[in-house]
């Protein structure tokens, strides 16, 4: 409205037109706070999500890191393996050895034994041979001797010796 159209208003309508104008004043007001309340609203939740991205990469790196940790921890224990592992098979190798050695003197003491047993052995044999030629050789002496010293009794074996062959024929 041009100032012209104003001054022909009356009071009732400038003051209607007041009060109109105060109305909408206040609408737009009240829209302005509720619009400036949304922003902030906004800003916040703006923020809020920069936040929560932030968190999520901060989380991301927790897992990363506890990943990597977890691989350096499986790593860890496959070289503690494989260091168990050489460490068995040394073990392993020098036992055998060391079975193999004991298994190789154990067979050369007894062949030794075996030998000294045969050893003893042949000499006890021939000790006894030696001992049960002697006794024989005595007791053969003595058998000629009382034979010798009882020639009735050879008579009398002769005669029954002849005559056991006779019965026989």
């Amino acid at each position: 409205m041009t100032e012209k159209e104003i001054k022909k208003l009356s009071r009732a309508d400038l003051l209607q037109m007041l009060i109109e104008q105060s109305e909408e004043l206040e609408k737009l007001k009240a829209e302005l706070s509720e619009t400036k309340e949304k922003l902030d609203d906004r800003e916040i939740k703006i923020s809020e999500a920069g936040s929560i991205a932030e968190a999520a990469v901060s989380i991301n790196g927790v897992f990363e890191a506890a990943q990597a940790a977890g691989m350096q921890y499986l790593e860890n224990i496959k070289k503690l393996s494989e260091r168990q592992d050489a460490l068995s098979r040394i073990k392993e190798r020098e036992t055998k050895e060391k079975c193999d050695r004991q298994l190789s003197e154990t067979q050369r003491k007894c062949l030794a034994m075996e030998a000294e047993s045969k050893a003893k052995c042949d000499a006890m044999i021939q000790k006894a041979e030696r001992e049960s030629k002697v006794y024989w050789d005595d007791v053969s002496k003595r058998l000629e001797k009382f034979y010798d010293e009882h020639i009735g009794l050879r008579e009398l074996l002769a005669t029954v010796y002849s005559k056991k062959e006779q019965d026989e024929k």
